[in-house]
């Protein structure tokens, strides 16, 4: 790892990021990667307590202010923090969050979609999947994290990775707790979009299919053990 790996992994570890990860991004296409190498994944993992709180109420509400909300949002102003950061040194840096994309003009609201989604940036980094419920998923913490991205030209030292293929078998746990019956119960690999897994459209992000996954699940059962 060289230098500036190391002072980035060191200012996101200061905000409390849970993991980091630096991602090749060069065999995009320009109008997803913006002309930039490389990708900085920042990972913040979900309180394991309100995990347990919305998997034993079946009738919870996600809300703009719950903590999963707040953790989004939480990430997102690292993911400024550092491309702000980075600039300063000289480099070009582009954040991916909410506001950023917004600025940038590379969200759009009809589909639901962004030029380059967290989970794409996930995936090239090789440490997790997307499951069957449209989430980014790690043997780690199952679906239980938030995801920012920061794209660069900075100097960053890159350790290629495998792409995993999902690992969700015939399990349709997802699929069959959704109050929406969005979830097709299909699994991602490259040739498969978006819209055959999920219907984000009915969508009201319940939270269920997050919590109830089995990967989940087991890495609640190991938090709770720890304490």
């Amino acid at each position: 790892m060289n230098v500036l790996n190391w002072e980035i992994e060191q200012l996101l570890r200061n905000e409390n990021a849970d993991f980091v990860h630096f991602v090749d991004i060069s065999m995009l296409n320009v109008r997803q990667n913006r002309g930039l190498p490389y990708a900085i994944l920042v990972g913040l993992v979900i309180n394991p307590q309100f995990i347990k709180t919305v998997h034993g109420d079946p009738n919870y509400v996600h809300t703009i202010n719950d903590e999963y909300a707040q953790t989004e949002q939480r990430v997102g102003l690292i993911s400024d923090k550092l491309a702000s950061w980075l600039i300063r040194k000289g480099y070009i840096a582009l954040s991916q969050s909410d506001n950023a994309l917004l600025v940038e003009n590379t969200f759009d609201f009809t589909t639901k979609t962004s030029v380059l989604p967290h989970k794409t940036i996930a995936v090239l980094s090789g440490i997790g999947y997307i499951g069957k419920n449209n989430l980014f998923i790690t043997t780690e913490y199952g679906a239980a994290q938030c995801l920012g991205t920061v794209l660069t030209n900075a100097p960053l030292s890159i350790v290629k990775r495998h792409i995993k293929s999902p690992q969700c078998g015939k399990c349709n746990i997802c699929k069959d707790v959704c109050p929406q019956r969005v979830l097709n119960g299909v699994c991602w690999d490259i040739n498969v979009s978006r819209d055959d897994i999920v219907n984000v459209y009915d969508c009201v992000t319940c939270l269920k299919c997050l919590v109830y996954c089995h990967k989940t699940q087991a890495y609640l059962k190991r938090a709770i053990k720890q304490d």
